[in-house]
């Protein structure tokens, strides 16, 4: 009967020692991807309906986030406007960091009459303190017009 000894397991040994440095490392890049994974934002959204009564009212604001901000996009659903109708949509973003939401038109856009296609949607920019998206109608009747926000969390 053979007998195994340190003398005789000597490339045994050095395998052994080598799987277990390659576990070692797979281990440490597991808890890599799952801190990655778990880091990962996610999409989140909000939304609701406006009545336009002819005045600038805002869709959706951010005043102030509590570090970068990634919105994606707003979504307006113009189904219901009429030949009759004129909206203008504004965005604004605040680029300074300062108590009160201090805004700063970015865009404006008129939409008169019937919109197509008839769901806007206004891409928006990722931001460090704050955005808002508004509507203002300057002719026509009230309308209700169905908005969504989508971001990053």
């Amino acid at each position: 009967m053979k007998v195994f000894n340190s003398a005789n397991l000597g490339p045994l040994t050095v395998i052994c020692n080598a799987i277990l440095a390659l576990l070692t490392t797979v281990a440490a890049n597991v808890v890599t991807i799952l801190a990655i994974v778990l880091g990962l934002p996610t999409l989140a959204e909000t939304g609701g309906t406006i009545t336009t009564d002819g005045t600038e009212q805002t869709v959706y604001i951010n005043a102030l986030p509590l570090g970068v901000y990634n919105p994606i996009c707003v979504k307006i659903d113009c189904t219901d406007q009429t030949a009759g109708e004129t909206i203008v949509i504004r965005q604004y973003a605040q680029v300074t960091p300062i108590l009160i939401f201090d805004r700063i038109l970015q865009d404006e856009v008129t939409y008169a009459g019937l919109v197509s296609p008839e769901l806007l949607v206004i891409s928006l920019e990722p931001n460090r303190y704050g955005i808002s998206v508004t509507m203002e109608r300057t002719a026509g009747v009230a309308r209700d017009y169905i908005w969504q926000v989508f971001y990053e969390i």
